[in-house]
């Protein structure tokens, strides 16, 4: 459990920047808050990843529901889409308990390593999904997602590539990928804290840190109405390749 009581005034002003440069990411992108915040303010303070999963827990709530509000018009959307939702619950249930007990750097290294190789694929030759497959490839993705983020709390990988694959518009993807990882980070919480992986203290950190993100999504999402379709699909892969770099850094 965190012993860190209240953070000095340089430890605010570093989680003001992380989680600020998170929140514009996802507000850009729909997505990479955890991503991009948890190896960057790793980098920065040099504290355990499950402490900085307890930090993330109230932006990680609140900017999601934020997005889910203001995309809530295309909340249809999810009813094609629920086998991926089904997959990823099931197996983030089922892998969860290993948060506790795996190596969260070698787990990390992995994970970079595949997100590096597949969304440099995706450069290169876009993923397509004919109709007769779309369910099971969705499951699948979702499965192999939820396995994956139970075990380190990055569950993005590859949900976020089989939601590109689908085709949804900017307004769509937005609403699905919130209510993923808001689901996700439900299923993370409640490890963490049924574990004894953060206390009390980390909960008010991570109050205190929802302004910033904010504050960062808000900027994120002025940016992204200027962004057409093939611009904004081509960032959040960008995104990835950066998430992917930073994940086989804190490995190493």
């Amino acid at each position: 459990m965190s012993t860190l009581v209240l953070p000095s005034l340089a430890t605010f002003a570093a989680l003001c920047l992380t989680f600020g440069t998170a929140g514009t990411v996802k507000g850009l992108t729909g997505f990479g808050m955890p991503l991009v915040g948890i190896p960057l303010t790793i980098l920065l303070l040099d504290v355990p990843p499950t402490t900085v999963m307890g930090w993330m827990l109230a932006p990680i709530f609140i900017t999601n529901l934020a997005q889910l509000i203001s995309s809530r018009h295309r909340a249809a959307v999810v009813v094609g889409l629920w086998p991926l939702f089904a997959g990823l619950l099931l197996a983030m249930l089922a892998s969860v308990p290993l948060l506790a007990r795996l190596h969260q750097d070698q787990l990390s290294l992995l994970v970079g390593v595949l997100v590096l190789l597949v969304t440099l694929s995706q450069f290169m030759r876009p993923w397509r999904v004919a109709p007769a497959w779309r369910r099971a490839f969705l499951f699948t993705a979702g499965v192999v997602s939820g396995a994956v983020g139970g075990a380190t709390s990055f569950f993005g990988f590859p949900a976020v590539h089989a939601l590109l694959a689908v085709d949804l518009d900017k307004t769509g993807f937005i609403f699905s990928v919130s209510l993923m990882f808001l689901v996700g980070g439900v299923v993370i919480a409640a490890a963490l804290g049924g574990y004894g992986l953060i206390g009390g203290a980390d909960l008010v950190i991570s109050a205190l840190v929802v302004a910033p993100a904010l504050a960062g999504l808000w900027l994120g999402q002025r940016l992204r109405g200027r962004l057409s379709l093939l611009a904004f699909q081509r960032l959040v892969r960008v995104v990835l390749l950066l998430v992917g770099c930073s994940m086989i850094y804190k490995g190493l």
